[in-house]
């Protein structure tokens, strides 16, 4: 995820005339697995080989449909999630639900609902982490 530099930010550079070439993440244990996959599917690198070639355009928006079904596919439990996320987030005081708030400043209309949900179950996350650490009812704390 690129960092997004805050609206009011004056700091901000203009992106360079030329821009370098791309460079890549080299994963042995992933390229390893890709290249049996590529051995025993030949035809489909064959096909994806002319593809890219011969209509890039083509082979760019293979690339976005199948990031666009993901999403998707995100989107369907997201969905699910979104009613007890907003039941929540409405039991919360306001201290939570602002600082739920300005975490989803800035956030694109089209990922609000994702990043809604990861939100609550950040700060619901957060809320189970300070009941295990803090002191047990009870206990009395020792001065040792």
């Amino acid at each position: 995820m690129a960092i997004k530099p805050k609206p009011n930010d004056n700091t901000v550079t203009p992106a360079p005339e030329k821009e370098g070439p791309l460079q890549f993440r080299n994963n042995p244990e992933v390229q390893k697995r890709l290249d049996a996959y590529k051995v025993a599917n030949a035809g489909d690198v064959e096909y994806y080989t002319r593809v890219v070639r011969e209509a890039p355009e083509r082979a760019r928006d293979m690339l976005l449909y199948k990031d666009m079904q993901r999403h998707e596919t995100d989107m369907r439990l997201i969905e699910k999630q979104l009613p007890q996320a907003k039941a929540f987030y409405n039991a919360q005081p306001q201290e939570v639900k602002s600082r739920i708030d300005q975490r989803l400043e800035g956030v694109q209309p089209y990922y609000k609902d994702k990043a809604f949900v990861g939100e609550v179950l950040r700060e619901m996350n957060r809320q189970n982490r300070q009941m295990l650490t803090g002191p047990k009812p009870g206990m009395a704390m020792s001065a040792g």
